[in-house]
């Protein structure tokens, strides 16, 4: 089991699913809007954790199916439980480097704050260039990139190997994968940063300060098409 999967089920564990599905929420809301699915899309939700914005693009519009898919098994659990029936959602242990999905499967994929925890992060991008299908789109959002200084310290403080590219480094990644029409652009959390009354530090935000300075460096979103 690798260090990264390790972390992501103790963190299942201790609850800190909800923590994540609180901090992302609203930044995830807004590009799930922005992404305007249609019915009957088929939408991969990679790096899912316990399944909330699986659940969200769900619920978008009507026949949206959506697949969760995390490479920690103690997530996927946690998804399953939290799972509604009143919608068409579903979760699986995969790793991002070889998904279990058929070539062109998928209209749509999205991944909040994931990549770059990739063993493999030139095969996860090809796989997901694999499964989407011509014309389909790519919705990966990340913290952690070089532009948010106030993020550099992470891989060290959690003890894991990560990537971290620039904003032109992420385009040149996916442009390197045959990926066209590739954007970038920064979400910024319409909630703000909170309150230093009712801030509590964790090891990727120890002082308000760092909690400050990642909101307004905002999330990078990297959006790009498989061409038709």
């Amino acid at each position: 089991m690798s260090k990264v999967v390790e972390t992501f089920d103790r963190w299942a564990e201790e609850g800190r699913d909800a923590e994540l599905e609180r901090e992302h929420h609203d930044v995830a809301r807004q590009v799930i809007a922005a992404m305007q699915l249609k019915p009957g899309e088929r939408v991969l939700d990679l790096g899912c954790g316990n399944g909330w914005a699986t659940r969200l693009i769900a619920q978008t519009s009507p026949g949206v199916q959506a697949i969760g898919i995390d490479a920690a098994p103690k997530m996927i659990a946690r998804a399953e439980a939290l799972h509604s029936l009143t919608i068409r959602a579903r979760y699986e242990v995969c790793a991002f480097e070889k998904l279990d999905f058929k070539d062109n499967h998928f209209d749509r994929v999205f991944s909040m704050e994931a990549l770059y925890y990739a063993a493999d992060l030139e095969q996860a991008v090809r796989e997901c260039f694999r499964v989407l299908k011509p014309g389909g789109s790519i919705e990966t959002l990340v913290d952690y990139y070089a532009e948010s200084a106030a993020s550099e310290p992470w891989a060290k403080v959690m003890g894991l190997a990560l990537h971290r590219l620039s904003e032109p480094g992420w385009r040149t990644l996916f442009e390197r994968h045959h990926f066209h029409n590739v954007t970038t652009a920064r979400v910024i959390d319409s909630r703000g940063p909170g309150g230093a009354h009712d801030f509590k530090s964790d090891e990727c935000e120890p002082t308000f300060a760092t909690k400050e300075a990642l909101h307004k460096a905002g999330t990078l979103r990297v959006r790009a098409e498989k061409q038709k």
